[in-house]
């Protein structure tokens, strides 16, 4: 079993195989600089950027279903 805190192996195949990293480029990353590369590529590839706070229809709606 691995105790690591971090799922290394699937970031590993995030950056090599979809961001097309090489190896070094992976491992000389800073985490940030990682997540903002898949942030940038998702983007490119015409997904939604992440994140951010939720609406106030959202928020309201949430309150409404479970108070």
């Amino acid at each position: 079993m691995d105790d690591t805190p971090f799922p290394w192996r699937q970031w590993m195949r995030i950056g090599i195989g979809g961001l097309k990293w090489r190896p070094p480029d992976f491992w000389d990353a800073t985490l940030t600089e990682f997540f903002d590369g898949i942030e940038g590529h998702n983007e490119a590839q015409g997904g939604e950027p992440e994140g951010g706070a939720p609406k106030q229809s959202e928020l309201d709606a949430l309150v409404a279903k479970y108070g």
